[in-house]
């Protein structure tokens, strides 16, 4: 019996499977770079577009509302409140846009918001109350959107002064509102307001629940949501 032993083309095998085995690691390591670079790219995104809505809430709460409440009762019908307060923003850093909605959202209860808010869903870019534009350091602008949602209900007393057949007196009612919170002032916190009379009664802040969305002006999936609830 004679047997064969060939080894030829064994090299050959060899430095294919070393070649494959080398590709293989060199793709794994091409493949954990990319995914890290677009994991950082990813998370300076949230970063930045968090960092909008931060200072799109800022606006919203500490200029554009207190703004609003100091004019909430200046409409007509030539010139209704979502018209006024637009163009008495117009000119502004971040030209402001607001809807008739939120001149009812702003001083009552949600009960009795009126038929043209129905809408209290979260989402701040469905019914939105306030939008505006947000510069970037870097990159196209973000649009924020902000909506109340929900005006809470108080019931607090008030005391009033009368005339009664033996001379001044005060009675107390009750009141069913969303706050009595002084709306000339930009910004009351604590102390306490009056009613029509002139007596002073504890101070009931108006309390919202607002959304607040902030997302790229040419890129809607980079976006940021915030919830916040708010004292006026």
């Amino acid at each position: 019996m004679k047997f064969f032993h060939n080894e030829n083309g064994i090299a050959l095998i060899t430095s294919l499977m070393f070649t494959v085995i080398t590709l293989v690691i060199t793709m794994s390591l091409l493949y954990m770079v990319t995914s890290s670079i677009k994991t950082s790219g990813a998370l300076k995104r949230y970063r930045t577009t968090t960092e909008a809505a931060y200072g799109g809430t800022d606006i919203v709460v500490k200029d554009l509302i207190s703004a609003s409440f100091a004019f909430h009762d200046l409409s007509s019908a030539s010139n209704p409140y979502s018209t006024y307060m637009t163009n008495r923003f117009a000119s502004s850093a971040y030209a402001a846009t607001f809807s008739n909605c939120l001149r009812a959202k702003l001083t009552t209860p949600k009960s009795q918001w009126i038929a043209q808010c129905p809408d209290a869903t979260l989402n701040a870019k469905t019914g939105t109350d306030i939008s505006f534009v947000l510069n970037s350091a870097s990159g196209t602008p973000f649009t924020v959107y902000s909506k109340i949602v929900d005006t809470m209900e108080r019931k607090f007393t008030v005391v009033e002064a009368y005339s009664s057949a033996s001379g001044p007196a005060k009675r107390a009612r009750v009141v069913t509102s969303a706050g009595n919170s002084d709306t000339s002032s930009l910004g009351l916190e604590g102390g306490s307001t009056t009613d029509g009379s002139g007596v002073s009664v504890p101070h009931y802040p108006y309390m919202y629940r607002i959304e607040i969305q902030a997302e790229r002006k040419q890129n809607a999936a980079e976006n940021a949501k915030i919830s916040v609830q708010y004292a006026y």
